[in-house]
């Protein structure tokens, strides 16, 4: 899993954050005003 060892993740770790942030963005979606920056802000780190 290239992309895991690219950014010194593990597999748990990036599962986490990424459904952190799907639920973000499906939030977002129905609600524009909430959430408005949370995943370009935990991509940007």
């Amino acid at each position: 899993m290239r992309h895991l060892e690219n950014n010194r993740v593990s597999y748990t770790h990036h599962w986490k954050r990424a459904m952190k942030m799907s639920v973000a963005l499906f939030i977002h979606a129905w609600i524009p005003n909430c959430l408005e920056y949370y995943a370009s802000e935990q991509l940007k780190k």
